[in-house]
C-alpha cells in the first residue's frame, strides 16, 4: 500500500467538486449517537477538496495499511519507542466545533487508532465565558465520554487559563480545580494539558503556558511577559501553579518529537495538510506528532 494515500490525494484533487457543486456522502453509520437526546449527522459535505472527512479517512487507512506506524495517544508518546516503526501521536485541539471532533473520533476508532482530544474550556461548546462569569454546558460530558469510552481516545485539557485571568477576570486556580474535579467526577480520565494559542496572546503579550511554573522557558522573546501583563492602566500579576497539584502529568508542547506537523501552519499562503509530507520517507524509529484541528476539516 506504499504511496496509497498520495495516489488517492492527487485523484481526489482532480475529481472533487467545486464550491458551487458540493458533494455529499455518508459513512455506513449515518448517525452518531452521543446520548438518548444527542444525535450527530455523520454525513460529509465536501466544501473543500482537501479539508474534509473523506480525505482524512483515506489518510487513516494509509497509516494502518502501510504497517509503518505505531500510533499512540499523547500520554504514551514519551514512553514509547520502536526500532522498526515510526512512533506517531495524533493530537486534536478542539477549539470550536465539538461535532467535528466526534466525527474525527469515530473515524479513527473505525481503524483502531487512538488519538488525544484537548478540550478548550473557553469554547462556546464547553460553556459561556464572560467578564467575571462562567457557566458550564453540563451536556459536554456526554460528548467527552463518547470520545473516551465509545471511541477509546484520550481526553485532555486545552489550557486557556492565562486568557481566563487576563481577559475575563476569572482566577484560574480555583477554576481549574473545579473543572477537573467535575470532569473526573463524571468519569473522564484527564492526565495531560496543552496550551491554547489564543488570539489575545499577541495583543497582551503572554502565552497560556505561563500559568505553569517554569512555563517561561517556552519563549525567550522579550515580546512576551511571563510574570505580568499590562492591560490598559491595569498591571496584572499572572497566577502560577504546578501541574502536579492538579494531577496532570504532561504538557503537550514539552513532548519529545523528531517531527511536528500542524494544520494551523501555512506554507506559500496555503494551510498545511498531510499531502505535503512524504510519509513513506520518515525513517523507522523517528517520533512524530501530528496536530489537527477538527473544525478545519468540517
Amino acid at each position: 500500500m506504499k504511496n496509497t494515500f498520495f495516489v488517492f490525494f492527487i485523484y481526489f484533487l482532480l475529481t472533487s467538486c467545486t464550491k458551487d457543486n458540493y458533494l455529499i456522502s455518508y459513512d455506513e453509520v449515518r448517525t452518531i449517537e452521543i446520548s438518548d437526546k444527542i444525535l450527530i449527522d455523520n454525513g460529509v459535505i465536501m466544501h473543500d477538496p482537501v479539508f474534509n472527512y473523506n480525505t482524512y479517512e483515506q489518510f487513516l487507512k494509509y497509516l494502518v495499511e502501510s504497517n509503518r506506524f505505531l500510533i499512540v495517544p499523547q500520554k504514551d508518546f514519551d514512553i514509547t519507542t520502536s526500532t522498526d516503526m515510526v512512533v506517531l501521536s495524533i493530537r486534536h485541539d478542539v477549539d470550536d466545533n465539538i461535532n467535528s471532533a466526534i466525527k474525527f473520533a469515530y473515524r479513527e476508532s473505525k481503524y483502531g487508532i487512538k488519538a488525544t482530544y484537548f478540550i478548550r474550556h473557553t469554547s462556546s461548546y464547553y460553556g459561556v465565558t464572560k467578564r467575571n462569569y462562567f457557566k458550564r454546558n453540563d451536556q459536554i460530558k456526554d460528548y467527552l465520554l463518547a470520545i473516551q469510552n465509545t471511541f477509546n481516545h484520550e481526553v485532555g485539557f486545552h489550557n486557556d487559563l492565562v486568557t481566563l485571568q487576563v481577559c475575563y477576570g476569572i482566577s484560574p486556580k480555583p477554576f481549574l480545580k473545579n473543572e477537573l474535579e467535575w470532569l473526573r467526577g463524571n468519569g473522564l480520565v484527564i492526565t495531560g494539558s496543552v496550551a491554547h494559542g489564543s488570539a489575545y496572546s499577541p495583543i497582551y503579550h503572554y502565552l497560556n503556558s505561563f500559568f505553569w511554573e517554569g512555563g517561561e522557558k517556552d519563549t525567550t522573546d522579550v515580546f512576551y511577559n511571563w510574570k505580568t501583563v499590562q492591560k490598559g492602566y491595569e498591571l496584572i500579576v499572572l497566577e502560577k501553579d504546578k501541574m502536579s497539584n492538579y494531577g496532570l502529568n504532561y504538557e503537550g508542547y514539552e513532548l519529545k518529537w523528531d517531527y511536528y506537523f500542524a494544520d494551523c501552519n501555512y506554507f506559500n499562503g496555503k494551510r498545511w495538510h498531510m499531502g505535503m509530507v512524504d510519509w513513506d520517507s520518515i525513517e523507522p524509529g523517528k517520533k512524530v506528532v501530528l496536530l489537527l484541528h477538527p473544525q478545519h476539516w468540517d
